[in-house]
């Protein structure tokens, strides 16, 4: 029982040292950037910034710990070394899949690669030409443990798929999006990042009469270091504090952000699962580690694939619609919520005239002063609410954010206002504010450094 606290009180400690890490902190500035990057698309496209970044900060720092604290358990109760996973080689194949799409910045994309390298010199060139083995990169290549490289690969990928159940709708942003029969519907664009404090293990072989700490129980670790030591020499297991980063990017076109992350956390998971029991089980029957180093690649990339294909065949959920104009997204504390109005709310009249569109709405709402009476449709009920103006936003409202765009566009400066009071409508169909997803490939990216950097 002593042992046992004894371990608890390193692992938290450890636990608590990866929070105030040079390298953590980095990861969170890297959240912060991506974070900010979101607030200025909102503002541009409604003249505010729909999501706080500070509370973004915040709870992303807080689930981050959350799931950075199952998965460091996970991995000390495997006995899972840093060594094995061959870290040093992962980072670079992922980096150069970043080039070709930003999406392949993924350990299952990158680990599978590395995992098939192994695999090939390992059963294939080393046989067929065994001088390469006394070639440093090919001998540390050799050394990665591959179940281990699996479970490392499943884990992050089940803490990821917890992380967007528990909190992968927060902090969604709209968007209106320009689909390509050049028609705008309305869409939430899920982007969460966390920075994740791991605990992990290094190993090393050391005299037998050297070795200190708690002592483990004989089935640990259950995944086998691949060092193996000599005559009067034992594995010694040291805890150290890491630090990592997960993001989650979807887009949520024909369901609500919570309906789509929950879908997406449940297929993520899915695939987590198999392929830790793929890896786990290949620690004991080696013909499985081939069919597990294929899946986590290709299993994640048919996740996404068909994840893509349900939501662009079904239909968008937020059109226009020819009886009103339905609310998409009401913001908390604003003045819309004040008013009881909420998502999905056909709006139909203004002060008790008809509505003949998006635009008739929104210029009805800015030469209201300071008492909007709205009137619809909700759950196919009639509803009405009073929409009330503060000061600073009865007729003539603040100026917007872009008046470049304003110039080409009358709506903008109406939605900016529109958004002001907390309320963000459908779009119409032909919506002149719009963003167009543009497909990136590694040809069009070289060119874009180019044209940066060498003109």
């Amino acid at each position: 029982m002593e042992s046992l606290l004894e371990l608890g009180r390193i692992f938290l400690m450890t636990f608590s040292l990866a929070l105030v890490m040079p390298i953590f902190w980095l990861v969170l500035i890297l959240v912060y950037l991506q974070y900010r990057r979101l607030a200025a698309m909102e503002e541009k496209l409604f003249g505010r910034v729909i999501n706080n970044i500070g509370r973004q900060i915040i709870t992303a720092l807080g689930f981050g710990a959350l799931g950075g604290l199952a998965a460091s358990v996970i991995l000390v109760l495997l006995g899972l070394s840093l060594e094995q996973i061959g870290l040093y080689f992962i980072w670079p194949v992922a980096l150069l899949l970043l080039l070709v799409n930003p999406r392949y910045l993924c350990f299952s994309y990158a680990g599978g690669i590395v995992a098939a390298g192994v695999l090939l010199f390992r059963h294939i060139v080393v046989p067929l030409f065994p001088a390469v083995a006394g070639n440093f990169i090919i001998d540390n290549l050799l050394m990665i443990h591959i179940p281990a490289l699996l479970v490392l690969i499943g884990l992050l990928h089940l803490v990821e798929a917890l992380l967007i159940y528990i909190s992968g709708h927060r902090g969604s942003s709209p968007v209106y999006l320009k689909q390509s029969d050049g028609t705008v519907v309305g869409a939430y664009m899920l982007q969460r990042f966390w920075p994740v404090p791991l605990v992990a293990l290094l190993v090393a072989v050391v005299p037998a009469a050297d070795i200190v700490g708690v002592s483990m129980p004989d089935w640990w670790p259950i995944l086998q270091s691949t060092l193996q030591p000599g005559e009067g020499e034992s594995l010694q297991y040291m805890i150290i504090p890491v630090a990592a980063g997960l993001g989650y990017a979807d887009m949520a076109l024909s369901s609500t952000p919570r309906g789509k992350t929950i879908l997406s956390a449940k297929w993520l998971a899915l695939y987590s699962i198999i392929l830790l029991c793929l890896a786990i089980s290949a620690e004991y029957y080696s013909f499985l580690i081939l069919p597990g180093v294929l899946f986590a690649p290709a299993g994640h990339e048919l996740l996404i694939l068909y994840g893509n294909r349900e939501e662009k065949t079904r239909t968008p959920l937020y059109t226009e619609n020819q009886n009103g104009v339905a609310v998409m997204m009401v913001l908390p504390g604003s003045p819309a919520a004040e008013a009881d109005l909420r998502e999905g709310d056909l709006i139909q009249r203004i002060n008790g005239r008809q509505i003949t569109g998006n635009l008739d709405l929104l210029q009805k709402i800015d030469d209201s002063y300071f008492l909007i009476l709205i009137e619809g449709m909700r759950k196919e009920k009639p509803f009405s609410a009073v929409l009330k103006k503060r000061s600073s936003q009865a007729a003539g409202g603040r100026a917007t954010a872009d008046p470049e765009i304003n110039r080409q566009s009358p709506q903008h400066p109406l939605l900016h206002r529109c958004a002001d009071l907390g309320l963000i409508p459908v779009p119409p169909a032909d919506s002149k504010i719009f963003l167009e997803l543009k497909k990136s490939d590694f040809s069009s990216r070289l060119k874009k450094i180019k044209s940066k950097y060498f003109k």
